[in-house]
């Protein structure tokens, strides 16, 4: 049984890096509205099962404990989407689970390197590092190789472009209607 995680940090705390060009109020307007999105799109590509896990820690403790959980409760695949990703489609979701195919470890790169969504089998297979010095696609795809996998990369911009600078939010602004009500900023 695939079960999705989404970890969120408390919408009050999300989006800090966008403090220069959005208030407290408008951080937390944006976080919520790209959560919104990326839950319809889980449900839209027919995932069942998904649950968002509330980051109190830090990313790698949170996110380690929302794998156990799901494994604990007899899910045998993780899906770990991060919540900034407006440009998500149920395609690439498919593209991830296509991809589980051929690998127990599967990586959405984003496009400065992190890792915005995983696919594990099982939930528990791969060690976190999201907020390591180096980029942390490179450092999955490490340790799940040192775990014998080879695991699959998925490129795609759907899952690479979060939004985590003000040029971000500018290039969302601008291509998706969705988010003008934040072109105050850009």
């Amino acid at each position: 049984m695939l079960i999705a995680v989404v970890p969120m940090k408390a919408t009050a705390r999300a989006k800090s890096r966008l403090s220069g060009v959005l208030d407290p109020a408008g951080r937390e307007a944006l976080a919520r509205q790209m959560l919104e999105h990326v839950l319809a799109t889980l449900r839209e590509a027919g995932l069942a099962q998904i649950e968002v896990a509330n980051a109190e820690q830090e990313l790698n403790a949170d996110v380690t404990s929302a794998a156990r959980r799901v494994q604990d409760a007899g899910g045998r695949e993780l899906l770990l989407v991060m919540a900034d990703l407006p440009y998500l489609a149920a395609s690439d979701i498919a593209a991830m689970v296509e991809a589980g195919r051929t690998s127990d470890v599967v990586i959405a790169e984003a496009k400065d390197g992190g890792t915005n969504a995983l696919l594990l089998r099982p939930p528990t297979v791969l060690k976190f590092a999201f907020t390591t010095a180096r980029p942390s696609a490179s450092f999955h795809a490490d340790h799940a190789r040192s775990v014998g996998i080879e695991p699959a990369m998925v490129r795609r911009p759907g899952l690479a472009r979060d939004i985590d600078t003000p040029d971000d939010l500018a290039a969302l602004v601008s291509d998706h209607p969705a988010y003008r009500v934040f072109r105050h900023v850009a």
